[in-house]
């Protein structure tokens, strides 16, 4: 009952801090809901094609990593899983564990095993992070080139910990002993708040790890790359739609400050947090205010809000046709 009372809770509170956040959002930055409602409008059906077109290839490519990261997975039921599990993470509180037990359901159904489905979330994990981080790294790299220091100032001082996580990431790979010395700093650390055996595990995650991107690395790779392309590319036209004119130097740093929040999860899919700091980043490196807040929202109408109509049907397509193999085994080649 306590546990239910406080999901509930939970919920309840998450859904307002969204709801809050993102009704704050033009406020914030110093527009006003309908400068930016006026913007929005202005966006023709050809363009929302458009702009749906980038954003599936976008998953497509994606999906090329999934399937890498688990050998006998297709691509189909690569992106079936990306965007099922994006619609549970979307809609509830700390919802990536629930989308993760629906992925490991669905993986099992069609017949890999447990082990398999813990390295592959294991790789996937590890690259997301890395891909984040990476972008968020190179994005502090060159703000000295790109921008000018009054135009970023000292804000870009909260990213100064990414080069040292991506640095530790790339020894622990390359090094049994750092996998090793790191789980034993992190033992310290963590253990002050409960028990952890990550100095002998973080060296099994490692060689698990290995193993996979050793034969998959490539798909992997340019996977990777061609998504975060693609969402550079997404981010760049849901502007240009709008006739709000941002530099590709801008919108780089702003995708990294973008894949930064989405690290936050404090309401389901960083709802608010991502809307909120990323539109501030933007309106801190010279965007119109109302032109910020309405290029981000239509940003986040594709790669958050239309996860979630879009994982859903095909969460129940899935449900429906897998209790029909149940009764009839012949279905099973179509089913996934």
């Amino acid at each position: 009952m306590r546990t239910s009372r406080s999901r509930l809770v939970t919920s309840i509170l998450s859904v307002s801090l969204t709801a809050a956040l993102v009704v704050f959002l033009p406020r914030a930055v110093g527009a006003t809901w309908s400068e930016v409602g006026a913007l929005l409008v202005q966006v023709s059906p050809a363009s929302l094609v458009l702009l749906t077109v980038v954003w599936i290839a976008g998953l497509w490519a994606h999906s090329f990593v999934l399937a890498a990261s688990l050998p006998g997975l297709t691509k189909r039921r690569g992106l079936t899983l990306s965007l099922t599990g994006s619609a549970v993470a979307n809609v509830l509180p700390l919802g990536g564990a629930a989308g993760t037990a629906l992925n490991f359901a669905m993986v099992r159904r069609w017949g890999f095993s447990s082990g398999r489905f813990g390295s592959f979330l294991a790789v996937t994990t590890l690259l997301n992070v890395v891909s984040k981080l990476g972008v968020i790294a190179l994005a502090l790299g060159l703000v000295p080139i790109l921008h000018s220091a009054s135009a970023f100032g000292s804000a870009s001082l909260f990213l100064l910990p990414v080069p040292v996580a991506v640095a530790a990431g790339i020894g622990i790979l390359a090094d049994e002993r750092v996998a090793v010395a790191v789980g034993n700093a992190l033992d310290k650390v963590i253990g002050k708040l409960r028990p952890t055996r990550l100095r002998e595990q973080l060296p099994g995650l490692r060689r698990l790890v290995l193993n996979v991107m050793r034969t998959g690395w490539r798909p992997m790779t340019a996977g990777m790359i061609a998504y975060l392309a693609l969402q550079l590319a997404l981010l760049w036209l849901c502007f240009q739609v709008l006739q709000v004119q941002v530099g590709l130097p801008v919108l780089f740093t702003v995708l990294a400050v973008e894949r930064l929040l989405t690290m936050v999860p404090i309401t389901p899919g960083s709802a608010g947090v991502v809307e909120v700091g990323t539109t501030a980043a933007l309106v801190a490196l010279g965007t119109d205010p109302a032109g910020a807040a309405a290029g981000l929202l239509l940003f986040r109408g594709f790669t958050y809000l239309m996860e979630i109509p879009v994982g859903g049907v095909l969460l129940a397509v899935w449900s429906w046709l897998h209790r029909r193999t149940s009764s009839d085994p012949r279905l099973e080649a179509v089913a996934g």
